[in-house]
């Protein structure tokens, strides 16, 4: 009977220590949290460089307008010779500063599809966990009613580093640390409180 108690007060401490690390882990809140700094980050610099590109195109639309009208100024034929191949290398340049600044933007874009769907995978597994913890805790919390109410014990739990508590009838407490008992040690002493009645 002790061992089929020990068991079920080890399968409890299990439940308790597994509640415990549900409530105490911060790792996908701080990624989503991160990720939403990324995207957040991400669609700044998009908006920026969309304004850079936008500048750098107009300021080339002028660049090749004010060519267009010089060259149509008299001009000995040499000159006008130089400033087409001069316009032309100028249009060329747009053209690849433009295609440059396209295909930085689609990266950008792609980032932010990509950091959109992370966060909402990482939701969808905050949304699992909080349903899982959802479930669980009204039946743990009627089994930790339950072995209360049997063993007499009532546990502190706000002491996260420590085993403590109260056994009642008559009213004993108790304080352990876990890093100087081992798990043998403070069963043995708990048993030893709930069965002692002076």
């Amino acid at each position: 009977m002790a061992s089929a108690a020990h068991e079920v007060f080890a399968e409890h401490l299990g439940v308790i220590q597994a509640l415990r690390d549900n409530y105490a882990r911060t790792e996908d809140a701080n990624a989503v949290a991160g990720l939403v700094r990324s995207q957040q980050e991400v669609a700044a610099a998009c908006s920026q460089r969309e304004d850079q590109v936008k500048e750098t195109i107009k300021e080339l639309t002028n660049r090749v307008r004010k060519a267009g009208r010089d060259a149509t100024y008299p001009a000995p034929e040499d000159a006008h010779q130089q400033q087409v191949q001069e316009l032309n290398a100028a249009a060329l340049e747009a053209r690849e500063n433009v295609d440059s600044l396209n295909s930085q933007l689609h990266a950008l874009h792609q980032q932010r599809e990509g950091i959109k769907g992370q966060v909402a995978q990482l939701q969808q597994k905050a949304d699992h966990i909080e349903q899982i913890v959802t479930e669980a805790e009204p039946r743990t919390r009627h089994q930790l009613s339950l072995y209360a109410h049997v063993s007499k014990i009532t546990w502190l739990f706000e002491q996260r580093s420590r085993v403590a508590g109260t056994v009642s009838n008559p009213l004993r407490t108790f304080d352990f640390d876990p890093a100087a008992n081992s798990d043998f040690e403070v069963t043995n002493a708990l048993w030893e409180l709930m069965g002692t009645d002076d």
